[in-house]
């Protein structure tokens, strides 16, 4: 189990602690600012086996792409790949890794009907668009300068959220809904 890796939300002394504890190491520190956004919308299909390069039922790839597209229009180096919970686009990866991700929520009866091949429609499932920030553990210059308060992530998270705020707020084929 020591040599296991993985993503862990944690501080500086979490890390310590998770790796004297159990012996893992984790590989990412993120920062996240709540700031996600739940909405149905028309405007993003769901292709058949989408959910072959995630999990069955976890879509989002017609979504990511749009926004990587309007994220690329305000200078962001994006590109979309996808993740066990859906997809994800990556906007910067330098000192940190800057992404946001898109995934759909599905109801229970959509759940319990679901056929591989056979996606529900866009319409039919409420969408789930969030950011966060990574400071990744190799990265051990950036970790330091982040854990001495001398690099600023909260800046660019913002600033992405920001973003993703004004781009989701003026598409009116999206229809803001509460998280469920």
């Amino acid at each position: 189990m020591a040599s296991e890796l993985f993503l862990a939300k944690c501080d500086q002394s979490d890390a310590q602690k998770l790796t004297a504890y159990c012996g893992v190491i984790p590989i990412m520190e993120t920062v996240v600012l709540e700031s996600s956004y739940w909405f149905k919308s028309e405007l993003f299909e769901i292709a058949s086996n989408e959910d072959e390069q995630t999990n069955p039922g976890c879509y989002g790839k017609s979504l990511a792409t749009w926004l990587s597209v309007e994220l690329s229009k305000l200078g962001y180096d994006t590109e979309v790949i996808p993740e066990d919970w859906g997809w994800c686009v990556i906007c910067a990866y330098d000192e940190y890794l800057l992404w946001v991700g898109c995934s759909a929520m599905q109801s229970e009866t959509l759940i319990e009907n679901y056929r591989e091949g056979f996606p529900p429609k866009g319409n039919e499932v409420i969408w789930h668009v969030f950011s966060e920030i990574e400071v990744p553990f190799f990265k051990l210059k950036s970790l330091i300068r982040k854990w001495l308060g001398k690099l600023d992530v909260e800046a660019p998270l913002g600033n992405l959220n920001n973003e993703l705020d004004k781009i989701l707020s003026s598409e009116r084929d999206i229809h803001f809904c509460t998280e469920p």
